[in-house]
């Protein structure tokens, strides 16, 4: 009889030892899932901020092409400023691509005009109306361009 009740016991620890294992592993599987989902939380929304701050470049970028090569101490300091955001994008891994001379491509372009151009090849990208920008390097933002027909 206490033969009987040495082995049911020893079968109930390693049921019990088994079930702790199992729970062990699900809990490292959940919380290696929480932190992939944590992170990429924290990506998508430095993505949307980085997104919504390219249209501030943008913004400055027109004003500066409107003033031209004018010099004052208010468009030097607009100027500063953008290099600034520009750095500070960069250093979060926000790159400009480059686009004009390139085949157009639709996960990198969106038309916006297409023009003839006699010495260009059709399908070429001729001018930029807005930069695209990728994200490390994903697409974060595609370039609007026009392209020769």
């Amino acid at each position: 009889m206490a033969e009987k009740t040495i082995e049911t016991l020893e079968q109930d620890l390693k049921t019990e030892h088994a079930m702790y294992l199992r729970a062990l592993a699900d809990f490292d599987n959940y919380r290696r899932r929480i932190d992939r989902d944590r992170a990429k939380f924290g990506t998508e929304a430095l993505r949307d901020f980085m997104s919504e701050l390219l249209d501030v470049v943008d913004d400055l970028e027109r004003f500066l092409n409107s003033v031209g090569e004018e010099a004052s101490p208010l468009i030097d300091g607009v100027r500063f400023v953008h290099q600034k955001l520009l750095s500070l994008l960069e250093k979060e891994g926000v790159r400009p691509f480059e686009s004009v001379g390139k085949p157009f491509d639709p996960s990198l372009h969106e038309v916006i005009s297409t023009v003839a151009a006699k010495d260009t090849a059709e399908g070429t990208v001729v001018r930029e109306a807005r930069h695209g920008y990728k994200f490390k390097g994903d697409i974060l933002r595609p370039a609007r361009v026009v392209v020769a027909r």
